[in-house]
Order: structure tokens, then C-alpha cells, then sequence
């Protein structure tokens, strides 16, 4: 049995050292083609500044009905793109959680055209990034392999995480380094709750009603309002860097949040409005988004 473990552990490790070029995704209906790869534009008028932590949990949210929480065995990853392990932060920058539940197996991928998971804190041009590379638009935060960042040094809750604080969701960059120009889609099938300065929450309509909220798109130049009922895939917004009066970088902060209570891989409690781990959720979506799945 250790064997076998070994093995599949291996083969996984060399599948993911190894990118896979894939053909372009067709575009759904009114929706830009999805590159393989997007290939970033640097943008030297984009702000390189950064504003630092993300918005707390502060908005009202409808409760769940009482069903579990767990998605049940979900299908196993293939790695066709390089991305590294659930977890596995930054050096520095924080703990992570390792966390192998794939929470939403049929999450549609939150960035029309592709996107790079990474930090927009600790990475390039960010408050705490490498004081050598101070723009945003460096194209190490815009290539592979992804990398996640639930549970980076924060100070906002997040009860799953190691010190009970830390990033509450998945920073994702565009697939170039401009604002309002990539479109921001609808995770699942479901309805905006609330808008707030800087925030889009939808809630899922089918069981088990996760909760998923969306930071920093053009605010004034929204595709939806307060009670729009959405399809997967459907337009919300354009990344974009709004924050109030904070500075920050070009990206989508993307939250999942648990819609009834249940636990997590390795028995910790969720209860209704956790927030849970979005990075494996958002490999096996972009995956699919790779393969030309659309969205359902």
C-alpha cells in the first residue's frame, strides 16, 4: 500500500514540473476567447503600489439549510499546468493550510481569459514584496507555476488557519497586467446578495449554497446589482484595483465560504460561513477552463 502511495505521489510530482501546452479554450457566448496560457502586457502607466490586507468578513449573508458540508470524494487533479501544492505559501509570508478537499468540484473558474493565482502582497510591486522588483506588472507575477496564498499573514479571521487569522481567499492576477479589461465570472449558478464598496457576493443557489465573494473589480461599471440572478459563467464585473482609498494591485480576490456547517480533511469544525480553502477548487476549474469545459 506505502508503495502505491509512493508512486502516485511521484507520477503527480512529475506531472506538475511539467507544463503541458494546451489549445485555447472556445469562448462561451458574449465572452472573450480563454488563452491556453495568458501572455501578460506590462502596462508601465498601472499603479505599482499595494494596499496591504484584504476586507474582513462584514457583510450580512443568508443562512444554509442543514445538510453537510463536505463535497463528498471528489475526482482526482490532473496537472496539465504548473501550480504547487496546496499550502505551500510564499517563504515568509505565512503558514498556508494544507487542506486537500476539493470544496467546490464544479466551481467555474472566477477570470475569463485565464488568470495567475499568486500573492499580491508578498509578490512583485507589492507592500511586502522583493524590494528589487516594485512593479506590479513584473512578469513573475505573471507566469507560472501558481502558487497559493489562503491563510497568508493577515490579520483578519479565518478560524481554519493555524493562528486563527491569516488570508481569507485567493488573490488571482488577470491574464495582463491591465484593469477593467478582463471580465470576472459567476462561480456557480445563484444570486447577488450584496454589493458593497469593493465587494460582489453570490450566493449559490443549489446545495450546499456556498458562499462566494469577490474583492477589488470596477465598481462603477458593473455587470449585475443586488439581486441579479446569475449562471455560472455569467459576467460580474472587470478586475481592477478598486479598494476605497487603498491602493492596491490589479487582481480578483476570490472567497468561498462555507454555506452549512461540516469539517474539514483533517477534522476541523466548519461552521456555516468558515472560510475555506479556494486553491484546489481553482486548479481542477482552471483545468477544466484548459480543456475547453464550459461552464454549467
Amino acid at each position: 500500500m506505502r508503495k502505491t502511495v509512493l508512486l502516485a505521489s511521484l507520477a503527480l510530482l512529475a506531472l506538475t514540473a511539467c507544463e503541458k501546452k494546451q489549445p485555447p479554450a472556445p469562448a462561451q457566448p458574449g465572452q472573450p476567447a480563454t488563452p491556453a496560457h495568458p501572455t501578460p502586457a506590462a502596462d508601465p502607466g498601472e499603479p505599482v503600489g499595494d494596499g496591504g490586507a484584504e476586507q474582513p468578513s462584514d457583510e450580512a449573508l443568508p443562512a444554509g439549510p442543514a445538510s453537510p458540508a463536505n463535497p463528498g470524494e471528489a475526482p482526482p487533479v490532473v496537472a496539465s499546468f504548473q501550480h504547487g501544492e496546496a499550502g505551500d505559501l510564499i517563504p515568509g509570508s505565512g503558514s498556508g493550510y494544507l487542506d486537500r478537499t476539493v470544496w467546490s468540484p464544479n466551481l467555474c473558474f472566477p477570470m475569463a481569459d485565464g488568470g495567475f493565482a499568486n500573492s499580491q502582497v508578498y509578490g512583485a510591486g507589492g507592500g511586502k514584496g522583493p524590494k528589487d522588483k516594485p512593479s506590479q506588472c513584473d512578469a513573475s507575477n505573471y507566469s507560472l507555476p501558481w502558487r497559493d496564498n489562503f491563510c497568508e499573514a493577515r490579520g483578519y479571521a479565518s478560524p481554519v488557519c493555524a493562528s486563527g487569522t491569516g488570508h481569507q481567499g485567493q488573490d488571482i492576477r488577470p491574464a495582463t497586467c491591465k484593469k477593467n479589461l478582463h471580465w470576472v465570472l459567476a462561480a456557480e449558478d445563484g444570486v447577488i446578495t450584496d454589493i458593497g464598496t469593493y465587494t460582489v457576493t453570490l450566493v449559490a443557489a443549489a446545495p450546499p449554497h456556498r458562499v462566494y465573494r469577490y474583492l477589488h473589480m470596477t465598481m462603477k461599471e458593473l455587470a449585475v446589482h443586488e439581486g441579479s440572478e446569475v449562471k455560472a459563467g455569467d459576467h460580474l464585473g472587470k478586475t481592477s484595483n478598486d479598494f476605497g482609498k487603498t491602493p492596491t494591485t490589479i487582481h480578483t480576490h476570490f472567497e468561498m465560504r462555507a454555506g452549512v456547517a461540516g469539517t474539514t480533511t483533517d477534522g476541523k469544525p466548519v461552521v456555516i460561513h468558515t472560510f475555506l480553502p479556494p486553491y484546489l477548487s481553482l486548479v481542477a476549474a482552471y483545468q477544466r477552463q484548459l480543456d475547453g469545459t464550459p461552464c454549467s
